[in-house]
Formats: C-alpha cells, sequence, structure tokens
C-alpha cells in the first residue's frame, strides 16, 4: 500500500471516530475510502446512500510537490490532495406543500455537523501522523453540494505534504 492510501485510511480513521460520537446527530450508514474522479451516492431497489447517510475520504489527486529539481535528480516530494465528504437526504415535502423552513433548517444544521466532523478529522489527523509522514498538514477548501438528485451535504479538501513518494510502500 502506498504511503498516499497509509494516509488516506487513517484520515478515515479519524472521520469515523467524529462520525460515531454520540454527540453527532445522525450517524451515516456507510463511511468508507472511496476512489474515482468524484464521489456519487449510489441507488438501489433496496438501498439509497444518500438517504441513509454517506461519508467518505478519497484521494483527490497526487502531485509533485516542488516544479523544478536538479538535472538527473527525481523529487520524491508530493502533495496529496485528500477529500472528506458526506451527504444526507434532502427534505420533503408534500404533493400539497414544499419542505417547510424548520425542514431546510435541520438539513442545514446537519450538514454543519458533517463540516465541523471534517474539522475534527483534520486536527485528528495532525496528531496521528508522523513528521516521516507529513511534513505538513493543511486545511483545503471546505464547499457545500448539492441539492443533486435527494441529496446535499459538503465536501473539505485535506492537503498533505510528504517526502514519500517514489512507490514508497508500507
Amino acid at each position: 500500500m502506498t504511503i498516499y492510501m497509509d494516509i488516506a485510511q487513517e484520515l478515515l480513521n479519524c472521520y469515523d471516530v467524529a462520525l460515531t460520537d454520540p454527540s453527532f446527530p445522525s450517524t451515516p450508514a456507510t463511511i468508507c475510502l472511496r476512489h474515482g474522479e468524484t464521489v456519487s451516492p449510489l441507488l438501489g431497489t433496496q438501498a439509497d446512500e444518500c438517504c441513509s447517510g454517506l461519508a467518505w475520504v478519497r484521494i483527490k489527486s497526487v502531485s509533485p510537490l516542488r516544479s523544478e529539481t536538479p538535472p538527473g535528480c527525481l523529487s520524491a516530494e508530493r502533495r496529496v490532495v485528500l477529500e472528506l465528504g458526506g451527504v444526507h437526504c434532502l427534505p420533503w415535502g408534500t404533493t400539497e406543500a414544499p419542505p417547510t423552513c424548520d425542514q431546510w433548517t435541520a438539513v442545514a444544521l446537519l450538514a454543519d455537523a458533517y463540516h465541523d466532523a471534517m474539522e475534527k478529522a483534520l486536527c485528528c489527523l495532525r496528531g496521528a501522523l508522523t513528521r516521516d509522514q507529513a511534513e505538513s498538514i493543511e486545511a483545503g477548501e471546505y464547499v457545500p453540494t448539492g441539492p443533486d438528485a435527494n441529496c446535499v451535504g459538503g465536501t473539505m479538501e485535506v492537503i498533505v505534504e510528504t517526502s514519500c513518494g517514489c512507490g514508497v510502500t508500507t
């Protein structure tokens, strides 16, 4: 496993702790690593990841940390951008009336709770990684998402700079 996946797994462990804390208002049914350009909650005949709650960590990108290296030298320093995400269901109204302001407020408060869990996971990651694993860890942008289909939520980037790379595995 690459050092990048080790870091992603550690961030997932931290996020899981924050999301399963008894103070979190609605623990998502699915908390996992995801892969791909984006994460789309899945829908089946027996399950709806969005409405049951979905939280994830994915590796968004891995890039060289320095734009220039001396000739003949391959830099092992990397910038790893991880994405924390969380989605849940939009409020539903009736055939006669749209969702109420109270329902929308509950959705906004749950989205804020996800964002808070992301911040807690970031702080946890800072304490969990050694200097050998990560030279720096920064919070990236938090972006609310949705409404999309029946989902609403948000994502936050976590930027990790590491001197490990070049196929370093654990």
